[in-house]
Order: structure tokens, then sequence, then C-alpha cells
């Protein structure tokens, strides 16, 4: 494949410099003439249809066995971090609707957890937040909010992990501390050692180092433990290059290739690097104020044991096991539980994304519609076999499960590569169970508003 006349020798040089083969570089790029077939989904997973429902009958033994592996050390947590909060705000941009929402939004400023640090940004440019939100100047506003230093205070480009959540009588908890607290009520081992590990944006790991340093001591000296924490970025290796309308390379002004990020499936070299034995991953904005935690501690210790349980009974399975917690379907955007044929025409438990299914398929359309479930990503990965040895991960990737989307850049068409996700491709030669847990563990952010339901207003 190499020495395609697609590419010049200064796009190898780039590509060498990015981590990347020219090799690998052609292989992406031919999927963007020949992409992948879709998933051929055969039935929503269902309860007591690859879906375990756990009873309170057999709770106290899974229990057991979660504080056993955890009182040994052999749990950790893992946190995909990097995501910046800019989503969560957007709705508050434009007009006429931007600024109908702004206007909803302050009139309950209150109640955010951030009020304090809105209302302290205002008075530093010379005006009072209570006043201005009464005259209807929601831009002036936002503009304190969402612009960089010195015109605000930045939380438009801050990385969600550190935008206050939530308010208790003590202070504002912000999801980076959240994830902190759960885990020490999770994985901590006898000794009070807290292993958590969150992948973050490189330009912001001096933020997070910092902000670390200062809640520990308070966290450390009111639960015992004894926190280690650590942190590491997406490798630009996993970018995939960018093409044109027609498959050809995305050229740049300059004539440069484009890559860009390969989502949230490019961290699987992180999850493996962690070098974890028994490992819980969540999204970052999935979490709860101390008093409405506790339905979420038992169901994290409880899929450990489950996924512990049925260690013991399968013996070697040859590749990594997984317990996903999936939860009654409300009509949340993302992906849900399904059998799914395999390549081979075998059936397979799997996550699956709406962006793998062929929704112009009447048949697989109504299998989609009738999923029962919904994947909040709540998992509990073993990443070695009985004996001890890590897997290595990328051996039960389905690497045809990569994900292409249009976008436009400079005016021009562009189309992007996604690696295969971490919780559906990335892991789809894994073993698979699902087990069916609360609602109230899914409470995930995804627009600043979510900050003013209920579950989120606890503290």
């Amino acid at each position: 494949m190499t020495g395609s006349p697609l590419l010049t020798d200064g796009d190898r040089r780039q590509i060498a410099a990015h981590g990347l083969s020219e090799d690998d570089v052609l292989r992406q790029l031919a999927l963007f003439t020949s992409p992948p077939p879709p998933v051929r989904l055969l039935r929503p997973a269902t309860a007591g249809d690859g879906i375990v429902r756990i009873g309170r009958e057999r709770q106290g033994a899974l229990l057991e066995r979660w504080e056993g592996a955890a009182r040994a050390g052999r749990l950790m947590k893992f946190v995909p971090a990097s995501g910046a909060a800019t989503r969560m705000f957007e709705a508050l941009a434009g007009e006429p609707d931007g600024r109908e929402r702004a206007k909803k939004l302050f009139e309950e400023i209150v109640r955010l957890p951030f009020h304090d640090a809105l209302a302290a940004a205002c008075h530093a440019r010379g005006f009072s937040l209570q006043p201005a939100v009464a005259a209807g100047a929601f831009e002036r506003v936002l503009s304190a909010l969402l612009a960089p230093p010195p015109e605000g205070i930045g939380y438009g480009a801050l990385p969600k992990a550190l935008i206050p959540f939530h308010r208790e009588a003590d202070g504002t908890r912000t999801p980076f501390e959240e994830h902190l607290e759960e885990a020490i009520e999770t994985v901590r081992d006898a000794a009070g050692v807290c292993r958590a590990h969150f992948t973050v944006a490189p330009e912001w790991r001096a933020r997070f180092k910092a902000a670390l340093q200062e809640m520990t001591p308070a966290l450390e000296a009111t639960t015992g433990a004894d926190l280690r924490v650590s942190f590491s970025s997406q490798s630009p290796s996993t970018d995939t290059v960018a093409a044109d309308g027609e498959g050809r390379p995305f050229r740049l002004a300059d004539g440069s290739l484009l890559f860009r990020p390969g989502g949230h499936g490019a961290l699987l070299p992180n999850l493996e690097a962690t070098q974890g034995d028994l490992v819980f991953v969540k999204n970052i904005d999935n979490v709860q104020p101390r008093a409405s935690r506790g339905p979420t501690l038992l169901w994290k210790r409880l899929l450990a044991g489950f996924l512990l349980e049925t260690i013991e009974r399968l013996g070697d399975a040859g590749r990594p096991v997984r317990v996903c917690g999936v939860v009654p379907n409300q009509g949340e955007p993302g992906g849900g539980p399904f059998w799914v044929a395999d390549r081979t025409g075998e059936p397979s438990l799997q996550i699956v994304e709406s962006s793998q299914v062929d929704q112009a398929d009447p048949s697989q359309a109504a299998i989609w519609n009738a999923s029962t479930h919904f994947n909040p990503v709540d998992l509990v990965c073993a990443l070695r076999a009985p004996d001890g040895v890590p897997y290595r991960l990328d051996d039960f990737v389905d690497p045809e499960t990569v994900f292409i989307s249009r976008k436009s850049r400079d005016g021009r068409l562009l189309q992007a590569l996604e690696r295969p996700g971490l919780w559906n491709g990335a892991m789809a030669r894994w073993r698979t169970l699902f087990v069916e847990v609360p609602i109230e563990t899914f409470t995930p952010v995804k627009t600043v508003f979510d900050l003013l339901r209920p579950e989120h207003q606890a503290g």
C-alpha cells in the first residue's frame, strides 16, 4: 500500500511526525470510499433476554465479592474527562431562541452552583448580576460567564469536569471532585489507597493537577483515603486523516493534511496503559450530590460483584470481560443494548449507537425503536486474564465499526472519521453482560438546564 500517489513526501513526513504510518492513513482513506456495512441488529436486549435483573436475595453475596476485591486493591476508576463545557451552554447563544433560554436560565440563577462565581465576575467588571438580569442585559451576563479572561470567567471553554455542578453547605463541587468522592466509596483498598485515572486535554492538565492539589487535603482528611490520581491525554497517533467529498485527503490552505481527534474510541490505549485489573468506566457528567449518591454507590459495588461472580463461573474466557449497567429507556439520545449478528452471523451482545444502524431499513429501524434500555456508560471491566496477565485490548476491537460524519471547513465539504467507540466497537469482541440498574443512577448534565433538575439540587 506504500508509495501511493495520493500522498506527497511532505505528507509522509507529516504522517510520521503524527506517529502514524502511510499504510494507516491509506486504510483510513479507503474507508471513506468503501465504508463498512452497518451493524445488523437481531433484536433488542431485554430483561431476561440479555439483560440481568439482580434481586435483593443475591445482593449480599455480590457485595461480599466486591468488598474482597476492593480491599485487595484490585479496583480502580477510569473517567474520560477531556470534553469542554461548550455544548452545555450553546443553547444560550443565537437569536431569538437563545435570548429566551438565557432569560429562563438567569431567572433561576440563584439555584445554580456557580451563582456566586458569576456574581463576583460581574462585580469585577463594574456591574451587578441581579440588576443586569432584571434589565434584560443577558448578553453582558453571558459574556461574564463564558468569555475567556479577562472578559469573563471562561466557562465556555473550560473542561466540563471543572465546572461547578453542585452546591453543598461547605462549598461547590465539580464533577472532578464528585468522581473522586465516588471512587473513595467504591475502589478504596484496605490501606485506604484509592486509584483513579482521568483522561484530559493536554492544555488543561496543569489546571486539573492544581484542582487536585487544592482538594486533596480536605478529601483525605475527611475520608481517610490515600488518593492516587493519574492523568493521560489522547495520543496524536490515534488521530484520523480527514477527506474531501471524493474521499481524497482534505488539504488545508498550505497544502498540508488535516488530522482530527479519533473520538472516544481513541482512549482504548489509555485504558490499557492504566494496567488496571478491575476498572470502572463512567462519563464525567454523570454524577450526583452526596445526598442522593446512595443508589449509585450500591450498584457500582453490585456490578463489580457480578463481574467477579461471572469470572469465577466462566473461568478463562480468553478475552476481556465487562459488565455494563443499563437503565430503562427514557428517550435519551445515545446507544443501547442489542443482540447483533457479527461478521460470521453469530449473535452477540453489544452496545450499539444510532450512527451504526441503517435507519433507512424499516426492519432495522423497527428493532432500534423497540429498545427497552439505554446505555448510560456505567461499566466495570476485567482487563486481565484469571492468571493476572493483561489482555492486549487492541486484539478485541472490531475495526469496521467506524463512524463517518460530514462537516464543512473553509466552505468545503469535509468527511471526518471516528475510530470504533470505546464502549461499542472498541469492545465489540469482549465478553459482554448487561445488568439493569435504577434510573436514579443516571443523572447526566448535557445542558446547563440539567443542573436545575431536582437530582442536582439535592445538596
